[in-house]
């Protein structure tokens, strides 16, 4: 099982969106979804404020940021 970390902030429609297109993909196997509030950690605020959503990849660090389409987001999932 892989683990992937969502980015996000309060009231971010976008971040939402990236949640649901992930709800929706076909996996192959399960992921381990951490979500992190950026605004909570000033350090994570200023390097992606304006880049969430942002999924990042807990093995490697790897980076998908907005904008992605479900494709982007299943290959980079199955990476």
């Amino acid at each position: 099982m892989s683990a992937v970390y969502l980015l996000t902030k309060p009231n971010c429609p976008l971040c939402t969106q990236a949640l649901q297109m992930l709800y929706q993909l076909a996996l192959e196997e399960p992921v381990e979804l951490g979500v992190v509030d950026i605004s909570e950690q000033d350090d994570l605020q200023e390097e992606y404020g304006w880049l969430v959503p942002v999924f990042v990849k807990a093995n490697d660090d790897s980076e998908l940021r907005w904008p992605f389409d479900e494709k982007q987001l299943l290959e980079f999932i199955e990476q």
